[in-house]
């Protein structure tokens, strides 16, 4: 069963660890190679991040299958490749909860996807007619250089992953704690400013700040002065 955990507590939790990993680096530790205390606080930052946004789009899936006419391509091709074939979709005919087992599988299948990149979030996130989350999220931060210091922290991520972090000569890169913390921090930021940010979804003009009602979907706007009630 899917955790019930909300995406943003795992995340901020995560973020949580990496920062004690940082601030036990700085009272200083006995240790031969003390600067992997960052490394590691790095991949824990980053896998916080990537595991952030697949679990917020599970989260999104289900209402958006229930509630919206006009299913994307993009998103049946996603469920196509989660395992909801003709088998399958006979099970649901008959199960009670088959919205469930809808998330289920795309839950399990999303684990194997990674979510690291700007453009792989703003892609996963239009199948829903989401458009510029990434490029939203960054203007309402008001840092022209949110993205790429994220990025570079992933690039970082993937190098302590696949290469030990090491230079050609096969010691260890240099690597800063003020650095680390202000990209975790980044991180934190652009992540808050992914659902305060204006946004385009259901051909309306919105904020993420305005919603409201399960899995804050929907949002008052005005249409012709008048407020109305709209889902995401």
């Amino acid at each position: 069963m899917p955790s019930t955990t909300k995406p943003i507590t795992i995340f901020q939790n995560t973020t949580t660890r990496a920062n004690a990993l940082l601030d036990l680096y700085d009272r200083g530790v006995d240790l031969d190679e003390a600067d992997d205390l960052l490394r590691a606080a790095v991949v824990l930052a980053v896998a916080g991040f990537d595991r952030y946004f697949t679990s917020k789009f599970c989260d999104v899936l289900v209402p958006h299958l229930k509630g919206d006419d006009r299913i994307s391509q993009e998103v049946l091709d996603l469920l196509r490749r989660a395992g909801l074939d003709t088998k399958f979709a006979l099970e649901l005919a008959v199960s009670k909860r088959p919205f469930r087992k809808i998330r289920t599988i795309v839950q399990n299948s999303m684990s194997r996807h990674t979510t690291q990149r700007a453009s792989v979030i703003d892609k996963l996130f239009n199948s829903f007619g989401l458009s510029e989350l990434s490029a939203n999220a960054q203007r309402k931060a008001r840092r022209a250089n949110l993205l790429t210091r994220i990025s570079r922290l992933v690039d970082m991520r993937n190098d302590i992953a696949h290469e030990a972090h090491n230079n050609t000569r096969g010691t260890p890169k240099a690597i800063d704690l003020a650095d680390i913390r202000s990209r975790i921090s980044d991180m934190c930021i652009f992540v808050n400013s992914c659902w305060r940010a204006p946004i385009v979804w259901s051909g309306l003009i919105v904020s993420a700040s305005w919603a409201f009602g399960p899995l804050e979907r929907y949002f008052l706007v005005l249409v012709a002065d008048s407020p109305r009630r709209c889902a995401a």
